[in-house]
C-alpha cells in the first residue's frame, strides 16, 4: 500500500525501496558487518572494551557475501527472511496500512574461536550525495546534524576515523539529499555514524576478548546461560520520504517506539490505577508532527510539590507546541485542580530554579 521493496535475487540484500504514495525510489543496499576490536599493542595500549570502541581497521568484514532467504506472503504481512550465517538472521516485514519497512534481527553468538573480537553493526548505503553530514537525535527529542571528522568548537586532528564519528543514536538516524531522506528508527539506544557518503551504520551487538583498563577489569565477554555467548534480537523501522515530511512520520513513530505503553497485571478487585502502576505515560498526538506528553504518578500530601491537601494524582507535561492549547482540552477525562510551572526534572518550581554561574578561560 505505501512501499515496496526490491532484493537482490542472486545474494538475497536489499536492493530498493519505492515510496509508492509520493511516487519516487532509493537504491539501499543493507547488510551486516563487523569491526576487528583492537586489542591494544606497544605503541597504543588501547584495547577496545566495554567503555572504548576502537576498531583496528577503518574497513569492516562482511558477515556474509550472500544470504539465503524465503518469502512469506499472507493477507497479514509480507515478509521476507533473511539467513547470513549460523549467528546472524533477520526478517524484512511489511503489513496492511504500514509505512514503513520492518527489520528484525537476530545476532550471536558471536564467533571468537579465531581469536578475534567483533563489534557487529548494520549498515545501509545509499547514492545520496550526503557530504559528510548525517542526523542523530538528542536522548529522543531535539535532532543533531553530525560531520564527519568536524567539531564545531575547535579544529579536529581526527586520529579515530570510524569511532571518532559515532554517536549516540537513542531513537533515531537519517541521511538526507534535496529530494530524499532515508531514517531507521531503533528500538534501543545504540552507537551509530556515516563513515561513508550516502550511508548509515548502527551497531547491534558486540563481543570483545580484551578489557579496556577503563574499570570494569573484564573483557566484555559474558558467555550467556549456554557458555556460548549472548544472543541479542532487536527492531529498526525505515522510513523513506521527502526531507520536507519526513519529521511527520519519524518524530510520532520514535516516540511510539520507545515509550510504548506498559501491561501492568495486579491482584485486586478490579482495575485501580494506584494499584496497577505508580506511573504511566500517555502521549496526545497533535499535528505538524508536535506532541504533548504527559506523566501521572500518585502524589502524597506529605511531597512538598504535591500541592494538594489530600494523596492524588499528581502529572508531569511537556512536548513541543507551537500553537496555543489548553490544557483543559487535552485532559477531558481528569479534572485540573492546580497547575504550577516546574523546572524539566519535575521536582522544584520553576521560580526557584537558579542557574550557577562561573568564569571561564575566555572571562565570559
Amino acid at each position: 500500500q505505501h512501499l515496496r521493496v526490491l532484493f537482490d535475487p542472486f545474494t538475497g540484500h536489499l536492493r530498493e525501496i519505492q515510496n509508492l504514495a509520493k511516487g519516487f525510489s532509493l537504491p539501499v543496499f543493507q547488510n551486516f558487518y563487523w569491526y576487528n576490536a583492537s586489542v591494544g599493542d606497544a605503541l597504543c595500549s588501547q584495547a577496545s572494551g566495554a567503555y572504548i570502541f576502537r576498531p583496528d581497521t577503518c574497513a569492516p568484514f562482511p558477515v556474509a557475501k550472500r544470504a539465503a532467504t524465503r518469502l512469506i506472503k499472507t493477507a497479514l504481512v509480507q515478509e521476507l527472511h533473511q539467513n547470513f550465517s549460523s549467528w546472524c538472521s533477520q526478517v524484512l516485514r511489511l503489513r496492511p496500512g504500514q509505512p514503513y519497512l520492518e527489520l528484525e534481527w537476530t545476532v550471536g553468538p558471536i564467533p571468537v574461536s579465531d581469536g578475534l573480537g567483533k563489534e557487529v553493526i548494520s549498515r545501509f548505503e545509499t547514492p545520496l550525495r550526503t557530504a559528510g553530514r548525517f542526523y542523530t537525535d538528542s536522548n529522543g527529542r531535539q535532532v543533531l546534524e553530525r560531520r564527519r571528522d568536524y567539531r564545531p568548537t575547535w579544529n579536529l586532528t581526527q586520529t579515530e576515523p570510524v569511532a571518532g564519528n559515532y554517536y549516540p543514536v537513542n531513537t533515531r538516524i537519517f541521511i538526507k539529499d534535496e529530494k530524499v531522506q532515508l531514517t531507521v528508527l531503533t528500538d534501543r539506544s545504540q552507537g551509530g555514524s556515516s563513515i561513508l557518503d550516502g550511508s548509515l551504520e548502527l551497531m547491534v551487538h558486540r563481543r570483545l576478548l580484551r578489557d579496556d583498563n577503563r574499570g570494569l577489569e573484564e573483557a566484555l565477554d559474558e558467555p550467556g546461560e549456554d557458555g556460548q555467548g549472548l544472543v541479542v534480537r532487536g527492531r529498526h523501522l525505515v522510513l523513506l520520504d521527502t526531507p520536507e515530511t519526513a519529521a511527520d512520520q519519524h518524530r510520532p513513530r520514535a516516540q511510539e517506539m520507545v515509550t510504548s505503553p506498559y501491561v501492568v497485571l495486579a491482584p485486586g478487585p478490579g482495575p485501580h490505577l494506584r494499584q496497577v502502576s505508580r506511573e504511566g505515560v500517555w502521549g496526545s498526538a497533535m499535528p505538524g508532527g508536535e506532541g504533548v506528553f504527559l506523566t501521572l504518578g500518585w502524589v502524597s500530601a506529605s511531597s512538598p510539590q504535591a500541592g494538594l491537601s489530600s494523596g492524588g494524582f499528581g502529572m508531569a507535561l511537556g512536548g513541543s507546541l507551537t500553537a496555543p492549547h489548553h490544557p483543559q482540552t487535552l485532559f477531558s477525562a481528569f479534572t485540573i485542580t492546580s497547575l504550577r510551572e516546574m523546572a524539566l526534572g519535575g521536582d522544584i518550581p520553576l521560580h526557584s530554579v537558579s542557574r550557577l554561574l562561573w568564569n571561564t578561560a575566555t572571562g565570559t
